[in-house]
């Protein structure tokens, strides 16, 4: 039988059992080695019990289909230094850190997938542009407050993945649930002046849905007790117990268990004549009676002693030994059911994954905004006019991105102007002496394109950029830029 017979086989049944449950039929319909493949993927991914990040339909496309963003290859993102530098392999010197002035880790990350991946639809581009443009010339007082919400948060996107697949702590569930609803109702009361007063598609579409998505959270935060959560006691975690039955019945049970042997004490307090007796606790033996070797002689033969020292014997009776077993056993049963229980919550708050997420990578947008701002605001650079179906590429005393922040204000980065077109002029001959600056050049025209389609202002007196939809380099001389 064909290897492809093997898989379909081995592996279809395995995929139809598990999208059963969980409703992905649709999958069904992608063709049979497809099928074959993402069942492999699902059974790999069920080694580590992280199947579920395949639940999002909405994150699968098919690769060679995607047309809204370019797919740089590697040899072009290592020739144009976007992610790194080619001398050291860090990020200094390449355009990620020319554009990186995010405030938060899973915006940074956002920042580079938009970097590596730069728009191919004129209106997606337009739109970041309009945010950054609106962020720039904006005199409205909800800009600095997002900005201000957005500061000093805790990696938001791990931390939800930490909680879908279940490894995180009480106290790190606490942590993000109250973060994310200090967020939701910070950007709750930005909601009328939002609307009133912002004026970029983007902006507005973000900020106007993070409360909605958002408002799942507060359900979970009251229903959780802060200190408990701290030191990781699951016994005392849950406030609200009337969401939790089983555990409400078996703390009724251990508090009856209790109650019966405090009345169990006016009973010892008789036989030995000591109205103020107590119990006491020594090296985690509950419900112990001291008495002194004195007293021994009035002692009832069937109590049991547990410990002794020079001066006192400790005991305990019939009733305490069974009433403490039971209590054992009981607080053992509700450790488990608590365990239980914390594990259905954080399924439960795993139903609302992909909309939290989608909350996050809102947030994360906002961030990239910011930071595309944040270069805007520098001096020389201007915003790109970004057109589709147009095959011009035309750019008005350009610099290189990169090489002109490393100068510094000392050296002045000589500018320059490139103009291609589609129906015109569609190829340029670089010549010039070695170190004359042509890899620089060259590299300039390519990365003031990536910026462009990213949304971001460029370093330029002037660039009208008809979309691309890919960049490709053979090979560039690498500029050792970054020693500087």
């Amino acid at each position: 039988m064909p290897t492809l017979e093997l898989l379909k086989n081995r592996h279809k049944s395995e995929y139809l059992s598990l999208t059963a449950s969980q409703q992905l039929s649709i999958i069904l319909n992608l063709e049979i080695p497809v099928i074959s493949c993402l069942a492999a993927v699902i059974k790999y991914l069920s080694e580590f019990k992280l199947e579920k990040i395949l639940h999002n339909l909405s994150k699968l496309s098919k690769f060679s289909q995607d047309s809204t963003r370019m797919s740089i290859n590697g040899t072009t993102l290592k020739n144009l230094e976007i992610l790194q530098n080619q001398t050291t392999g860090t990020a200094k010197g390449s355009l990620l850190w020319v554009l990186d002035h995010a405030q938060n880790s899973f915006g940074r990350r956002l920042l580079k997938k938009w970097v590596a991946q730069p728009l191919t639809k004129a209106s997606e581009v337009n739109a970041r542009l309009d945010a950054v443009t609106e962020i720039l010339t904006s005199e409205s007082i909800v800009l600095a407050k997002t900005k201000n919400l957005l500061s000093k948060l805790p990696d938001l996107e791990r931390g939800i993945c930490s909680i879908y697949h279940k490894k995180c702590s009480t106290w790190e569930f606490y942590q993000l649930v109250r973060t994310l609803r200090s967020l939701e109702v910070g950007f709750q009361a930005l909601l009328p002046a939002a609307e009133a007063q912002l004026t970029s598609s983007l902006l507005r579409s973000v900020l106007l849905e993070l409360p909605q998505l958002l408002d799942p959270v507060y359900h979970y935060l009251k229903i959780l007790d802060e200190s408990a959560a701290k030191t990781g006691d699951k016994t005392q975690l849950f406030t609200d117990l009337t969401e939790f039955p089983v555990i409400q019945q078996l703390k009724l049970e251990i508090q009856n268990v209790l109650s019966q042997l405090q009345e169990h004490r006016r009973e010892i307090r008789l036989i030995l004549r000591k109205p103020s007796l107590d119990y006491v606790t020594v090296s985690g033996q509950e419900f112990l009676i001291e008495v002194k070797n004195s007293l021994l002689s009035i002692i009832p033969t069937d109590w049991t002693q547990i410990s002794s020292t020079k001066a006192v014997i400790r005991f305990h009776t019939p009733f305490i030994v069974e009433q403490h077993k039971r209590l054992c056993q009981l607080r053992e049963q509700l450790i488990l059911d608590c365990n239980a229980e914390w594990l259905k919550l954080l399924d439960q708050f795993g139903e609302h994954y992909h909309r939290i997420r989608n909350a996050i990578s809102h947030l994360a947008t906002i961030d990239c905004i910011f930071s595309l701002a944040a270069v805007a605001k520098q001096e020389g650079y201007t915003r790109p006019t970004v057109l589709e179906e147009v095959r011009q590429i035309v750019i008005k005393n350009g610099r290189h991105p990169v090489i002109d922040i490393l100068m510094g204000e000392q050296e002045q980065y000589v500018p320059n102007s490139t103009e291609l077109h589609g129906d015109g002029q569609r190829v340029m001959v670089i010549t010039g002496p070695n170190m004359g600056g042509k890899s620089s050049y060259i590299r300039q025209v390519a990365l003031i394109t990536v910026m462009a389609q990213i949304g971001s202002y460029v370093p330029a007196g002037e660039a009208v950029i008809g979309v691309v939809d890919n960049i490709y380099t053979r090979y560039l001389v690498s500029n050792q830029i970054v020693l500087k």
